[in-house]
Formats: C-alpha cells, structure tokens, sequence
C-alpha cells in the first residue's frame, strides 16, 4: 500500500508541475491552470488525511481497540469547500470548474497508480 501511495503522489506532483509550467506557457489560459493546480493541491492533501485516517483505523483494530471517531469525511469536504470558496471568491485567478474537477483527481491516480504495481507485480519485475 505505502508503494502505490508514493506512486500515486509522485503522479499527482508532476501533475501539479505540468500544470505550473502551463501555467506559465498559455497566458490565457492562466486561470484554468491555476485552478487545476489549486485542485489538486486540496486532492493531495484529501489523499494524505484519508491515509492517516485509515492508519489509525487499522492500529485500532490490531489493537482490539475501541475505533476513534473523527472528522474524516467532514474534513475532506471542508477541504474542497475550502477551494471551491477561494476559487469562487477570485474568480479572475482561479478558474471554479477547473477547480473541482481537479479536487477530485488523486482517487484516479490512486487507482492508475494500483493498475500499475499489480501489474508489476503479476509481470515479475516489482
């Protein structure tokens, strides 16, 4: 899990870069890519709270302790709240769409990134 997670994060940060080094190529289309960027920066941090949630979780239950309610999904909604108000509140630097659909892009690289190292594994090579 901690191997697909790194990978997952590398592909989410040189996403973040292509969109940076777009952002600074296509003047015009400077505020879809700054949203995109602010996006995937919540996405990121999303992914880095639901995987401390599920590390706690899962020390509970070696444990054979009692489970810690928490924030967890009230957190992360907060974060895309968070985003979605700022991009709103400046509308001509972020772009709002670009935004939210970028808040919700590290579940995919998760999954891209999962694809990959089962079949690394399946291949002989991870």
């Amino acid at each position: 899990m901690d191997n697909i997670f790194k990978m997952a994060m590398r592909g989410a940060l040189f996403f973040a870069a292509a969109c940076l080094l777009l952002w600074g190529i296509f003047p015009e289309w400077k505020s879809v890519f700054a949203g995109l960027l602010l996006g995937v920066l919540a996405s990121f941090m999303n992914a880095l709270l639901l995987r401390r949630r599920v590390e706690i979780v899962g020390q509970a239950m070696a444990n054979r302790g009692m489970r810690k309610m928490g924030l967890g999904l009230g957190s992360r909604m907060a974060m895309v709240l968070l985003v979605a108000m700022i991009a709103y509140k400046y509308p001509e630097t972020f772009n709002l769409p670009a935004t939210l659909a970028a808040s919700m892009v590290m579940p995919f690289i998760l999954l891209v990134s999962a694809l990959i190292h089962q079949k690394r594994l399946n291949s002989g090579k991870g």
